[in-house]
């Protein structure tokens, strides 16, 4: 393990994972007006959203064992440098195909700082200690998705939705700096085996017992949290009339739950095990999913109830994140990249499920965020011992 600093580094961490956080929700509340302005359809400009989740997941399978491999630091700045190409290319898209490339440019960027991110704090912490800084990072980032609605939603009202993407150029490149005067944390590199035979590894590691049902049951939390942030644009902009910029509030008031359950899964760390919070987790969402369905189509109610779901999305998260580092701690960032690729399909699929409601979105996306909260909720009931093996043991 490599020397702990002086102070956990929650910020930088934070501030790496916040920018994924940024570039994939910032210009939600734009999507309505960015179909307007190229003269298509919403689901079209939805779909970037997808693609862009599709990208961090497989990004994920080669940047993690890269950073095992050649250092956290090199891959982190490499993939920063993508990310600003393709902020810069989204913010001049002349029309809507350009948009594809410029959203995979930015997930690589985003991938990097989470996935990475993750493998510096599994290279400097261990159990309890862990769990508390990916419960606390967790809670910094959480400012993102919080912030970045409101910021996208107040840029296009005053200035226009292509502003959105030249702050997630300048928020890039604020950090490379941060970045490069950080001291490496890997101190021992996995060179001894290719890369292509690292992969090859992955399913081996997916099907451990402890390990797929904490990763199925975030993934499916995941699924029906990121059905609600792509359906809400039509849900609140186009069938209730809201504007952008009110809009960009709301997830002050939802994301208020995430915060919650954040705190809560930092100080349950080592009280209760991590199979068991993310259980809780599961349970609390599903109640706030099915509060969704029954409550009144209007922004109070369906906050509220969002909130509640958003507080155990909040729980589970941190806690099947931790328990997947520690099971291989010499692979932290392998362990990292599944933990990215499995729940970003998971969120790629509630995505996609989601611009299929172009017909009563607003009673579809909550039943289907019930369907998703369910099955996590029957995959963390099922019963998990620990697994000896590998570099988990």
């Amino acid at each position: 393990m490599a020397t702990l600093p002086s102070r956990p580094p929650t910020l930088l961490l934070a501030a790496l994972a916040g920018l994924g956080e940024f570039s994939a929700t910032a210009y939600l509340p734009a999507i309505p007006r960015m179909a307007e302005d190229f003269a298509t359809g919403a689901g079209v400009v939805q779909a970037t959203v997808t693609a862009g989740m599709l990208t961090f997941a497989v990004a994920n399978l080669i940047l993690g064992p890269v950073s095992d491999r050649v250092g956290r630091r090199s891959v982190l700045m490499a993939a920063l440098a993508v990310s600003l190409a393709g902020c810069a290319l989204a913010a001049a898209a002349p029309t809507v195909a350009w948009l594809y490339p410029a959203r995979m440019m930015t997930a690589v960027g985003a991938c990097a700082g989470l996935a990475v991110g993750r493998a510096m704090a599994r290279d400097l912490y261990d159990g309890p200690a862990l769990a508390r800084l990916m419960a606390a990072v967790t809670l910094a980032f959480s400012v993102a998705p919080v912030l970045a609605p409101l910021i996208g939603g107040v840029l296009t009202d005053a200035v226009g939705w292509r502003s959105i993407f030249v702050v997630s150029f300048l928020f890039a490149a604020v950090l490379m700096p941060f970045v490069g005067r950080f001291p490496e944390t890997l101190t021992v590199r996995q060179t001894e085996r290719p890369v292509r035979a690292v992969l090859a590894d992955y399913p081996a590691m997916a099907v451990r017992r402890d390990i797929a049902i904490p990763l199925a049951a975030s993934a499916l939390l995941l699924a029906a949290l990121f059905c609600f942030l792509v359906g809400a644009p039509v849900i609140f902009l186009t069938g209730l009339g809201v504007s952008p910029s009110t809009y960009g509030s709301f997830p002050l008031f939802a994301m208020s739950g995430f915060v919650l359950g954040t705190v809560l899964s930092g100080r349950l760390a080592g009280r209760v095990t991590g199979h068991g919070l993310v259980r809780r987790g599961a349970v609390i969402a599903g109640c706030g999913a099915l509060c969704l369905c029954a409550v009144p189509v209007t922004p109070l109610w369906m906050l509220a109830a969002l909130a509640l779901f958003n507080t155990g999305v909040g729980i589970a998260l941190p806690a099947a994140g931790a328990a997947v580092m520690q099971a291989f701690p010499a692979r932290a960032g392998q362990a990292s990249a599944l933990i990215g690729f499995v729940q970003i399909l998971g969120g790629a699929l509630g995505t996609g499920v989601a611009a299929l409601w172009t017909t009563a979105p607003d009673r579809m996306v909550p039943v289907t965020m019930a369907v998703f909260a369910a099955l996590a909720c029957a995959a963390s009931a099922i019963p998990v011992a620990a697994e000896p093996g590998g570099d988990g043991a």
